[in-house]
């Protein structure tokens, strides 16, 4: 077989991740299929406190829209994400298959063990390029959140916090999410 070149198989594109099954926990990675990690039960408490603290301050008056995993984000046609928390402000179109352009105003990811690398560098390089305007990472085993807004292309570290310290960005006028309640699951 000598002479004969390998003809490389397409990879998976956009159309074909928004095809997947809503209960599928793959994202889209250089054009291939990446399995995420069982979230852990503090896992989704965090992603129930947030969504919560989120909606009260939209409901308050902050307007817009929240949503929590499973909604996907195209970054490119070979690479796709799903929040696990995310963010749109009032006016804003977003459709019922995916966003397919453009990014949301805010992204939030929870740290795992296997996805330390993935959130602080493949995430954060994808979400700058599609414009998203604000990007939290938080670690559980660590308790700690940053905070990153977008400067140019570039999603830049706006501030880290630890612990159980009270959590205001100033982006989100009036919202306060007590930290303590992100890193307590009630038995």
């Amino acid at each position: 077989m000598t002479g004969m070149q390998r003809i490389p198989q397409p990879g998976v594109t956009w159309s074909d991740f928004i095809a997947l099954p809503d209960d599928d926990r793959r994202e889209l990675i250089g054009g291939r299929l990446k399995e995420l990690e069982m979230p852990t039960d503090l896992h989704e408490h965090i992603v129930v406190m947030l969504s919560h603290f989120l909606t009260l301050w939209r409901k308050a008056g902050g307007g817009g829209r929240v949503l929590a995993s499973g909604y996907k984000v195209r970054i490119r046609d070979d690479q796709a994400f799903m929040p696990d928390v995310q963010y749109f402000k009032s006016g804003r179109v977003v459709p019922k298959q995916g966003l397919i352009e453009g990014g949301p105003d805010l992204a939030v990811e929870i740290i795992s063990p296997s996805s330390v690398h993935y959130d602080q560098v493949e995430k954060l390089e994808g979400y700058a390029s599609i414009g998203t305007a604000e990007y939290w990472l938080i670690d559980p085993e660590q308790r700690t959140l940053h905070r990153y807004l977008l400067n140019g292309r570039q999603l830049m570290l706006e501030e880290v916090l630890e612990g159980e310290v009270l959590f205001r960005p100033a982006t989100f006028s009036g919202l306060e999410v007590p930290l303590a309640e992100l890193w307590n699951v009630p038995n």
